[in-house]
This record gives structure tokens, C-alpha cells and sequence, in this order.
């Protein structure tokens, strides 16, 4: 059982440690002239494979649907986190996914509920960045027993 929480925190470790030179490449500043692209997106409220999660023992599967709602092709960073009941968060997923002009991308994880979470009802989250501004984010409720 112990194997089956390390590999999903090492990949999880990875995918942050892997992320944060973009984070960091993505948020420097572009002179703050006038004119400057903000980017549009969508996200449609996630689904969830089961809205009752049990801690340490659950993996579920989180789904939703990225817009990019300009006339232009974009890269956004997108990240799908989960927030338990007592306000801590946890980064699941984090990609940079270039989009066309109108085009939608699903995104999905598979996310296993630490034995540690709080149980109560909390939530996940899909949020769209372009740089360091969040264009859009959308949730839904989890409730971990």
C-alpha cells in the first residue's frame, strides 16, 4: 500500500519541479505597453468520476473542456489542483497547451487522495493562465470521507 502513494507523489514532485522554470519563464514582464494581448479562455465546470472521495484509499478521475475563446493562437498554462476542507492545496496536474484560434482541448487526471487530506467537503479546480494572469477557473465539490 505504501508503494501505491510514493510513485504518485514522485510523479507529482517531478511534474512541479519540471513546471517551475516555466512559472518562472511565464510570469517576467513584457515592458507594459499599451496594446498588449490578455488572452480569452473557458473552462466548463469540471466532472468528477465520484463527488465522495475516501482519504488514502480513492482515486478519481477529473475531467473539463478548455477554450480558447481568442481570435489568435495562444499558450496557456493550465493547472488542475484540489483544495481540501481545510484550505490546503494540492497542484495535480500543471501543463503549457497551445491552443488555436477557437479551439477546445479536454483535460483530464487521475488524482489519488492522500491518507492525510482533510475529510470534509472540498474541492477541484481547472484554472487557465496566460503568464501570471489567471484568464479563467472553474470547480467542482469533493467531498473526502
Amino acid at each position: 500500500m505504501k508503494n501505491c502513494l510514493v510513485k504518485p507523489t514522485l510523479v507529482l514532485v517531478c511534474v512541479v519541479l519540471l513546471a517551475l522554470p516555466l512559472f518562472a519563464q511565464r510570469g517576467k514582464g513584457g515592458g507594459g505597453g499599451g496594446g498588449g494581448s490578455t488572452g480569452c479562455a473557458i473552462i466548463t465546470t469540471p466532472d468528477v468520476s465520484t463527488s465522495t472521495a475516501t482519504a488514502g484509499g480513492d482515486s478519481i478521475g477529473i475531467f473539463s473542456r478548455v477554450t480558447n475563446c481568442s481570435s489568435s493562437k495562444v499558450r496557456y498554462t493550465v493547472t488542475i489542483s484540489a483544495v481540501s476542507s481545510c484550505g490546503e492545496e494540492t497542484i495535480i496536474a500543471s501543463s503549457v497547451i497551445t491552443f488555436g484560434a477557437g479551439e477546445s482541448k479536454l483535460v483530464s487526471v487521475a488524482y489519488s487522495v492522500a491518507s492525510n487530506t482533510c475529510k470534509g467537503m472540498g474541492a477541484v479546480y481547472v484554472k487557465a493562465y496566460s503568464g501570471s494572469t489567471m484568464l479563467a477557473s472553474s470547480s467542482a465539490s469533493l467531498y473526502v470521507q
